[in-house]
């Protein structure tokens, strides 16, 4: 008899985006994968770098260099598509940083935050939050 696998659900899924750290994803920035250490299955993939799509927003504008995009996240568990996510790359790809609620309300939830910590291979969200004023919620 086949042992069965254990399966994970969306509140599953939700949570461990909510509380994990980078550390505990395999992250192949080349790729733009993020695999989680603990099951194989549940992976965050990056859209392809010509999808990326400048971004204007005075908040993510605001950097030495004003170069942002707008980037894609879709996370998966095995093929099955479970969430998806827009974040934005700011300063020339110094940081990536959660959608503010709109270009005049910059707050964000901490899970949002978290997401943008699990993708960011520079690890410098929180000093980035600051820079473009954006308030965690």
């Amino acid at each position: 008899m086949k042992k069965k696998e254990p399966t994970m659900n969306i509140q599953d899924v939700n949570r461990i985006l909510a509380t994990s750290s980078q550390d505990d994803w395999i992250v192949d920035d080349e790729s733009g994968t993020f695999t989680y250490r603990h099951d194989l299955n549940l992976h965050i993939q990056r859209a392809d770098y010509d999808s990326f799509r400048e971004f204007n927003e005075d908040w993510a504008t605001r950097h030495p260099n004003p170069n942002a995009v707008s980037v894609e996240y879709v996370v998966k568990y095995g093929a099955a598509p479970v969430k998806r996510d827009t974040l934005v790359s700011v300063d020339g790809h110094r940081a990536t940083l959660p959608m503010p609620k709109s270009a005049t309300d910059l707050s964000v939830g901490r899970d949002d935050v978290n997401f943008a910590r699990i993708v960011d291979v520079g690890g410098r969200v929180d000093e980035y939050l600051a820079r473009s004023h954006i308030v965690v919620v």
